[in-house]
């Protein structure tokens, strides 16, 4: 059987990987984006970073079937073009199924990285054996992916199930704001800098070493030593976060609600927090008919989904 090549193209790493063998990735290969070569510095070194996957596969390039790609940032999937990367410059309506394709003649399919991660989630890790998941990814931005009876949901071909763009209150004004500017890990540590800035007491600036390095997982070890303002914090983003996800059962009312992502990695007073708030703002009918989880697979989910992609465009099952 012939594998497929799974390639994640993201705002800070590259990665590339090589097919299954016991549900585990044959080869997997990594590199820093230099952000300021932008998208054609990726695509440059790009190659030379699969065909060192290849070569740790032990396999050749005439045992390759298909390419999948995980992009960050929103695309065409019908067309495998990029539309933009709010990260890297350089990848405005970019034909990147069509490079890939000439550079390997092999078929090649393009997806938004969340989307992919959903994906493989619901094939290989937590949401395995449902009808119906939806994936979230809290790190840096926000992303989904809806995945249902294992087919990707892409909307219209431009993607789908963007929870990092919708709307929640802002816990400072009330104000209408997107959720990715108030949950993601980025914004979890701008809220707790400014907040310290501005006079508000707390320990988070000794644990960082500075006001500068507070993080999101400062704001947690924070809380976890019951400070006041990192509280605050965690509970305000677990708020958000839980009107989003509700608003996300209601409309679409999956089995499970899986969360990946750095912010993940938060422990019980995230999660215990974050469901408490769910259970309060679900639409009552579906109380007790849905479940939030953790994602399984760790820092490989979108290369994986990128392989599975890769496999699934090819027909090949290795």
């Amino acid at each position: 059987m012939k594998a497929a090549i799974g390639v994640e193209i993201g705002g800070t790493k590259l990665q590339a990987g090589v097919g299954f063998r016991d549900e585990k990735l044959i080869s997997l290969t990594r590199a820093q984006v230099d952000a300021a070569r932008g998208g054609e510095g990726i695509r440059e070194a790009l190659p030379f970073l699969m065909e060192q996957a290849l070569r740790e596969s032990g396999l050749s390039r005439r045992d390759i079937a298909g390419i999948g790609v995980g992009f960050g940032g929103p695309i065409d999937s019908k067309t495998g073009t990029t539309l933009v990367s709010h990260q890297i410059e350089g990848w405005d309506n970019f034909p990147l199924k069509q490079w890939l394709e000439e550079c390997w003649n092999v078929p090649a399919s393009i997806q938004n990285d969340a989307t992919l991660a959903g994906y493989a989630e619901a094939m290989l890790g937590a949401g395995r054996g449902l009808h119906r998941i939806f994936y979230i990814t809290i790190g840096s931005g926000i992303g989904g992916g809806l995945i249902t009876d294992g087919v990707m949901d892409e909307g219209q071909g431009l993607g789908a199930a963007e929870i990092g763009h919708t709307w929640i209150p802002d816990p400072e004004t009330g104000e209408p704001e997107k959720l990715e500017l108030v949950c993601s890990g980025w914004s979890i540590g701008r809220r707790a800098r400014e907040a310290v800035e501005a006079g508000e007491s707390s320990i988070m600036p000794e644990l960082a070493g500075s006001a500068d390095s507070i993080t999101a997982q400062t704001v947690y070890a924070a809380a976890e030593r019951d400070d006041l303002l990192a509280n605050v914090l965690l509970e305000d983003t677990c708020t958000a976060l839980a009107i989003a996800i509700s608003n996300v059962l209601a409309l679409l009312h999956p089995q499970r609600i899986v969360i990946g992502g750095g912010v993940s990695l938060m422990g019980p007073l995230f999660w215990d927090g974050l469901r408490k708030k769910v259970k309060q703002f679900v639409f009552k009918p579906f109380m007790n008919r849905y479940e939030i989880v953790p994602a399984a697979l760790g820092e490989e989910v979108v290369i994986m989904g990128a392989v599975l992609l890769g496999q699934k465009i090819s027909g090949s099952m290795l």
